[in-house]
């Protein structure tokens, strides 16, 4: 396992050494001495990026933001701009691969975006051009130096480090509820110019992509808006009368509240438990006109009970925002079910989808885009590029995709466990995201940093999981089991091996190795009944 992080002092000896070896000993650039230490003459003025496996430092590299730069100072000169200058790449011949250098250069590059700097510049050797060139370095002079030791002067931005052919490698694949990895097919089909979206053909072209949602989903009517699923939400909240009951679920449960609050509704609140349990005696004894509940209550990964709503003859209304696309559900019996494109549909955000049981009614005293009765199909503006990557992601959404959520949160699950990090399960787990709990004594925003350089993003930087100190890892998207055995096994070794403060980036201290661990996590797998 390679860890990536900013170098402390405790480091600088193995660096010294590392810059000897490869600089001394490799490439001849300075005299050798008896010591076997190179201290380089920036060295105050570096910020040193190493990578290290059980406890030796296997790569590193040296940032520098100070003028001039060293090739400045060989008569170069630098593109206008602000750049950060990276010398001393060195990586052990034992991993020299690619994998390794994404690794730091994506810490790098993460660094240089805080910074807020327009790139970073290097002097590439002549005799690895085509590996800087695959990663996106471009010239921008001629070579210098002497023969044996020459290079050219490169420079990168961070468009170009994700535009480069190693890019599908590079770009860190999303494990994300939102945004997710997107097909190649959907990324295309956004890339190219929009049609109008009055034309009879985006019309036909929505009427269709709404008709395969009315499948999936259960219910006849489906309109659809521009933005999120909170302006869907609000579209919900206007239709809603009388007294009502919301289940607190959490974080979304939460959201859902403010949503009826801000529209004025009149309603008493159940608290969910950690089971996605709640109490229905106390629901009869209110006996509401509507009821208004998250199916996925992302914070948790919880799937909420809805069995009691099937037969119930109020109004039933669903944010199923995480929820539709990671298992087939019947929404049949609902009133309301909002759902958006950014999530398990696999497409990017941006489109927003209320389906109903009956046909919209004017609204006439609510604001004009939240009145469906005017989405005949079109309203309002529209995005005829994501309608069309819509579609695309629709016909890529096959009943064997939609199950495969329960295989890769397995696979995910078994790699956790075969590494020792054991997670008790419980009955309503959703399989589109597990919430993983960090020990206390460790971060899980340094471990969500690590599994960014490692090509994984997964979420931890929203604040509720901060407080909570944990990570969430998604299975919605294109997503595989290589992907979720890759990240289990990595999440694992990291709590076993290593502990950090909460304000860390990414450095860690050892810890106590040869224990397993185990955690309860927001894991529960759903009841046989919703899964039919």
């Amino acid at each position: 396992m390679i860890v990536y992080r900013k170098a402390g002092a405790s480091d600088f000896d193995a660096i010294h050494r590392l810059n000897y070896e490869t600089f001394v000993e490799e490439i001849p650039q300075h005299p050798p001495n008896p010591e076997r230490r190179l201290v380089d003459k920036f060295h105050e003025e570096n910020t040193y990026w190493i990578g290290e496996a059980d406890g030796e430092v296997i790569a590193m590299c040296a940032l520098r933001g100070e003028r001039p730069f060293s090739l400045e100072q060989k008569g170069v000169r630098i593109p206008e701009g602000e750049w950060l200058e990276i010398r001393l790449l060195a990586v052990k011949k034992a991993y020299r691969r690619n994998r390794t250098f994404a690794g730091l250069m994506r810490a790098v590059i993460d660094d240089a975006t805080e910074r807020e700097v327009d790139g970073i510049v290097i002097s590439g050797t002549t005799r690895e051009q085509v590996l800087y060139h695959r990663f996106g370095f471009v010239p921008f002079a001629d070579p210098i130096g002497p023969e044996e030791a020459r290079y050219v002067p490169m420079m990168l931005t961070r468009a170009a480090f994700y535009e480069s052919q190693s890019a599908s490698t590079l770009r860190p694949k999303s494990l994300l509820a939102g945004p997710v990895e997107c097909s190649e097919r959907v990324r295309t089909r956004l890339s190219r110019q929009p049609r109008p979206h009055r034309s009879n053909e985006t019309k036909r072209m929505l009427e269709a992509v709404q008709q395969k949602l009315t499948g999936i989903i259960g219910l006849p009517y489906v309109y659809t808006l521009l933005g999120s699923g909170t302006v869907a939400n609000d579209a919900v909240a206007v239709q809603l009368v009388g007294r009502g009951v919301i289940l607190n679920t959490g974080e979304f449960g939460e959201r859902l509240i403010d949503h009826a609050r801000r529209a004025g509704l009149a309603f008493d609140v159940i608290t969910v438990d950690g089971d996605g349990r709640w109490d229905r005696t106390q629901f009869e004894r209110i006996a509401p006109d509507w009821v208004w509940t998250v199916h996925c209550e992302t914070s948790h990964g919880v799937l909420i009970d809805l069995e009691p709503l099937q037969t119930w003859q109020g109004i039933v209304a669903i944010d199923a925002i995480s929820a539709v696309g990671t298992f087939a559900y019947d929404y049949g019996f609902a009133n309301y079910v909002t759902f958006s494109s950014g999530k398990a549909l696999r497409n990017v955000p941006g489109l927003a989808f209320v389906a109903m049981k009956h046909r919209a009614d004017a609204m006439r005293n609510v604001p004009r885009y939240l009145d469906l009765s005017l989405y005949q199909p079109i309203a309002f503006t529209q995005s005829e590029p994501l309608l069309s990557a819509m579609a695309v992601a629709l016909d890529e959404l096959t009943e064997e995709e939609v199950a495969s959520h329960e295989e890769k949160l397995l696979v995910l699950v078994n790699s956790l466990h075969e590494n020792g990090l054991h997670i008790e399960l419980s009955p309503a787990q959703s399989p589109g995201i597990l919430t993983i709990p960090i020990p206390s004594t460790q971060s899980s925003i340094a471990l969500g940093k690590q599994l960014s350089y490692q090509g994984y993003l997964v979420q931890y930087e929203s604040d509720y999981l901060k407080r909570a100190n944990v990570i969430q890892v998604s299975t919605m998207g294109w997503t595989t089991p290589r992907m979720m055995r890759d990240a289990g096994a990595y999440i694992a070794q990291w709590i076993q091996q290593k502990t950090a403060t909460s304000e860390s980036d990414g450095s860690l201290t050892e810890f106590p190795s040869g224990k397993a661990h185990s955690f309860r996590g927001g894991m529960k797998a759903r009841q046989d009944a919703e899964c039919q």
